[in-house]
């Protein structure tokens, strides 16, 4: 972790503080405990060389402990330049930075397997594109966007398990938010995958693994469903024979799929598991394609599994679009890291206490119908915004339609139009009245004679 130097801001200095534009500047102090805020205002991290070229912008802001929302109402009313504050730095509570500085590695189940959880995102991109995805074809931009990319990079980069619940939760408050396009598959029924990414396992065994765990005297594989006796085409050395022992329990699986039962995510991990074994690792993931449009988290299992049986199972598309959601994964975290988001949590916090369904449409965005923001200190995941006419109708008639949105810019051009019509309209009346009309005696007489034949 760099260390920072910090200095407190009042809020009067801190639009200045911001643009590196103090007539005094601040000093700063080596720690943060030697800071003494003064007032309304904010603590502000700069790295040492920060100054060295007559320029010294903040890299961390840290907002007060009391009153955080007033700070904001304040610059937004006063100095709507600076708002949000992400826009030049990383902005944290008080609470989260002492949270993530005082993490000791006290997690014990997210971040022990690290390697796993690549597979686990690629299995939940999947799944949220409603199976008309294959993994050759899937943008790998959007892992940021999935639950368990941001669940993953919790757990690596701080190793502490409050940390990554707290994550969590702050996810689960986020899936209700009506602003955003509600998701295929809900955080609920992940999180008992999640737990199950550090569980013990012999990496060595790969694949065989799995097939002596379904050996038909393991009877407790499959729980109360159809026994894996009764598909051991699963099991054969001809692959025509496991793909159609496939169909076969699929379809037997289908009716409890479709039943109201408790998300335990046992049915989904047994259809996982059997596609698992069709292909004898990834290469038949395709196989779920029509199953999952009843239950997408099936497609999570899968990566799961993927997860447990390591490189040995991976077909080649697999494989590439793991290492890239793995580099992606396994940076270290640091203060001095600056943060790719369009607001901090603190800040949807405020802003979602507005209640106005056009406050996120009105942020500055790195794309223009999504909004990433950082949950916990580097993480970063990112909602697909609903547009304000969608909203509306949504609640007076609780279906999803899209109305046309009236801005400011629209009715501008409309009147720009309108009135260059008029004006067209206008000129070519006047064309008319001054112009005497066309006939043979206004006709040019070398016109005329060539129009019948030529001069004589």
């Amino acid at each position: 972790m760099t260390e920072l130097k910090f200095a407190f801001s009042s809020r009067d200095d801190l639009p200045d503080a911001l643009f590196s534009m103090l007539n005094s500047p601040h000093i700063p102090k080596h720690s943060i405990e030697a800071v003494e805020p003064i007032g309304l205002g904010a603590i502000l991290g700069y790295p040492k060389q920060s100054s060295e070229h007559g320029y010294s912008s903040p890299y961390l802001i840290i907002l007060p402990p009391a009153k955080p929302f007033e700070l904001f109402a304040w610059l937004k009313t006063y100095a709507p330049e600076t708002f949000p504050l992400s826009q030049f730095g990383r902005v944290v509570s008080r609470a989260d930075f002492d949270s993530v500085k005082k993490s000791t590695g006290r997690d014990k189940i997210f971040w022990q397997r690290p390697d796993r959880w690549p597979s686990v995102v690629l299995g939940e991109m999947l799944a949220q594109s409603d199976g008309d995805s294959s993994v050759v074809s899937i943008p790998l931009s959007r892992a940021i966007a999935t639950y368990s990319f941001s669940v993953a990079r919790a757990s690596v980069a701080h190793k502490d398990d409050f940390v990554t619940q707290e994550c969590i939760n702050r996810l689960e408050s986020l899936s209700s938010d009506r602003r955003f396009v509600e998701r295929l598959i809900h955080i609920k029924s992940l999180q008992s995958l999640w737990g199950r990414v550090g569980i013990a396992w012999d990496d060595n065994a790969g694949a065989e693994q799995l097939l002596q765990a379904c050996h038909p005297e393991n009877k407790d594989l499959f729980g109360n469903g159809p026994s894996i006796t009764n598909y051991m085409g699963l099991l054969s050395d001809s692959a025509e024979n496991r793909v159609v022992a496939f169909r076969n329990f699929a379809k037997d699986w289908s009716a409890r799929l479709a039943s109201p039962r408790d998300h335990d995510g046992q049915a989904e991990l047994e259809i996982a598991l059997a596609a698992f074994l069709v292909g004898r690792g990834t290469s038949h993931a395709f196989l779920l394609k029509d199953i999952v449009r009843n239950d997408p988290s099936i497609y999570v299992w899968f990566g799961l599994i993927a997860a447990l049986c390591g490189p040995t199972s991976w077909d080649p598309a697999w494989a590439r679009a793991v290492k890239s959601i793995e580099k992606s994964l396994k940076s270290s975290f640091s203060w001095e890291e600056i943060s790719p988001c369009d607001i901090s949590w603190a800040e949807y916090r405020w802003l979602n206490s507005l209640d106005n369904e056009k406050t996120f449409q009105e942020l500055p965005k790195l794309l223009p119908k999504v909004l990433s923001m950082e949950i916990v200190p580097g993480v970063v995941c990112q909602f697909r915004l609903k547009s304000a006419g969608i909203i509306r109708d949504a609640e007076h008639s609780g279906a999803v339609v899209e109305a046309p949105v009236n801005t400011v810019e629209t009715d501008m051009l409309y009147k720009f139009v309108s009135e260059f019509m008029k004006v067209a309209d206008k000129s070519k009346l006047n064309l008319i009245d001054t112009v005497p009309p066309y006939s043979d005696a206004t006709v040019p007489k070398t016109k005329r004679a060539s129009s019948r034949g030529g001069r004589k």
